[in-house]
């Protein structure tokens, strides 16, 4: 240990010079004030003992400018003095020494405090250097935070194509955010949006985003329909999640040119639905259980259909705000931002965000907030083709082909619905990525039609009664590991009309024990009102195809299916 002495008493130097050293510490000497500065800033040591009367510069200054040039360590400074004033030592300690020892003193007591400041100057250097390691971490993680962050934004958000009529509030609880909301434009021109709400919040919540946003926009891009997109994100959350994390979904496509939106709620709060020139408001509760629980098997992913007008806006919002607490822990409420809906004739996202803050007297938020807003208007004032550009795809000229698949029990009972595989076959043939989901909903419909009505003898009424679904599947998986014959073949025929447009004829056929047996009737036009679960399907290739007819006695279904790009369209 290095301790400099300043003191202009050679003898006052020289005393303690013979008590320091005798203790194993090393002496520097100063007579005045200027010389221990001079001395401070070209040598190192670790403490000082200092008189108060000083030639040339004063303990006083001396002190100020040790502490000010010394902010990063410490060097105790010890007075040791004659003076007796309790007014002249107070100034001296209140400009920064540490310690004082009035002469006469024993060297006991000198030694000990000697020995008391070492220690402390110990102490706060590994408290500094514990501070600067803390710092230097802090650091890191806040830049390996940050570069998280703009890979998390630019993975979850970047691919998304711009969706009109489309306004959005979010506001994490933390860097990372539990909620997620995904929008895009897809190849068929339909607007698919999906707000998400994984349990909890900040960098475990929001690690599951990354996988959903992959699936979302891979699956979209190649024309895969919202449930399969579902179908694939369950799976993959199934996998990866932890069991206490689970994540409330909703998904809503929205269809221009037929002025409908399809929804899906599965653990989320409900959408509302609000018609401005009237002020009414409709919810579309949970209809499912949130992704990432249970195995596709036990899943359904259904969506509702619903007939929409320019009029009409669609509200999505994660529970952060209706959570909010006021002075008497009482939540916010889907009542209450319902009322501060209808209480506006256009209400904006930051009318209710104002609302809720109103409510708990605090502009803090305790969780993720997020609220999606879809108006109506713009989407719908969008044409086809408008938002077949914003989707970048490319329809290559029509050209005549023919494919044949066939399916026998065996490949039934194993492979499930081979619709994706045959579309993709399509898609090799004539490159349909704008008219792909509804090739898909096609083939799929008809295919599942011929497995469950025509194989496996079915009745679709089951899934209007209380736990129909459940008992329906439960009813197809019995039959099917039972199936010990037949077969399902499906012919897709495509005939050009011009360069850039075609009819696809889809015949499905089946074969088997249940070989007379019906195949599924087309049902009668549904009525919005009607929440009739069976039935559905036919209706819905009636609706996507120019023609549909089911020949029982020959066990087949035959539909067409017309395309046309859309430039052609706007010639006519």
């Amino acid at each position: 240990m290095r301790i400099l002495v300043v003191d202009p008493s050679e003898t006052n130097r020289f005393y303690l010079k013979q008590i320091l050293e005798k203790n194993g510490y090393q002496v520097l000497f100063a007579s005045n004030g200027l010389d221990a500065y001079q001395i401070f800033e070209t040598e190192s040591f670790d403490l000082v003992i200092s008189e108060i009367t000083l030639p040339f510069m004063s303990a006083y200054d001396l002190v100020k400018k040790i502490k000010s040039h010394s902010l990063q360590q410490m060097i105790p400074v010890f007075i040791v003095t004659d003076e007796v004033s309790s007014e002249v030592i107070q100034n001296v300690l209140e400009v920064g020494a540490d310690d004082f020892l009035q002469k006469p003193y024993s060297e006991q007591l000198f030694l000990a405090k000697i020995r008391s400041l070492i220690r402390m100057k110990r102490l706060t250097s590994e408290l500094y250097e514990s501070h600067q390691t803390i710092s230097l971490l802090h650091k890191n993680l806040e830049l390996e935070h940050r570069s998280a962050e703009r890979i998390f934004e630019k993975f979850v958000h970047g691919p998304g194509k711009l969706v009109p009529g489309l306004e959005t509030h979010v506001t994490p609880a933390s860097i990372f955010n539990g909620d997620v909301f995904l929008s895009t434009v897809m190849p068929s021109g339909s607007v698919l949006v999906l707000l998400g709400d994984f349990t909890g919040h900040g960098l475990p919540a929001a690690i599951g985003a990354i996988p959903v946003a992959e699936v979302f926009y891979s699956m979209v891009k190649r024309g895969r329909t919202p449930g399969e997109v579902l179908n694939v994100i369950n799976s993959k959350l199934k996998d990866i999640l932890p069991i206490h994390i689970f994540f409330g979904c909703i998904m809503m496509k929205i269809q221009p040119n037929r002025r409908t939106v399809s929804v899906f709620n599965a653990g989320m709060q409900p959408i509302i639905q609000l018609t401005s020139d009237t002020r009414e408001t409709r919810q579309f509760k949970s209809t499912s259980p949130p992704l990432g629980i249970l195995d596709n098997k036990d899943m359904t992913f259904d969506f509702t259909s619903v007939n929409v007008s320019s009029n009409d806006s669609f509200f999505l919002y994660t529970d952060g705000i209706i959570e909010v607490l006021d002075n008497q822990r009482e939540m916010f409420g889907v009542e209450r931002l319902v009322e501060v809906m209808t209480s506006y004739e256009n209400p904006g996202i930051p009318d209710l965000v104002d609302a809720a803050k109103e409510f708990s007297k605090d502009s803090l938020f305790e969780d993720d907030v997020s609220i999606i807003k879809l108006s109506m208007k713009a989407i719908l004032k969008e044409t086809q083709q408008q938002l077949l550009q914003a989707s970048n795809t490319d329809i290559k000229p029509a050209s005549q082909w023919r494919l044949t698949f066939e399916f026998c029990h065996r490949n039934i009972k194993i492979n499930g619905n081979p619709t994706e595989g045959i579309v993709d076959a399509i898609m090799a043939m004539q490159p349909l990525i704008s008219f792909k989901e509804d090739l898909y909903l096609v083939i799929s419909e008809l295919y599942i039609n011929a497995v469950e009505h025509g194989l496996l003898n079915l009745d679709s009424s089951l899934k209007d009664e209380e736990d129909g679904f459940q008992k329906f599947n439960q009813q197809k998986r019995d039959r099917l590991s039972l199936l010990e014959e037949g077969k399902v073949t499906i012919c897709i025929n495509q005939t050009p009309t011009s360069n850039y447009a075609g009819n696809i004829k889809i015949k499905v056929f089946h074969e088997g024990q249940q070989f007379t047996s019906k195949m599924g009737k087309i049902p009668e036009p549904i009525d919005e009102s009607d929440h009739a679960f069976s039935g559905r399907g036919l209706f819905l290739v009636q609706s996507l195809c120019q023609s549909l007819e089911l020949d029982v006695v020959q066990a087949c279904a035959t539909a067409v299916y017309t395309w046309q790009q859309p430039e052609v369209m706007n010639e006519i």
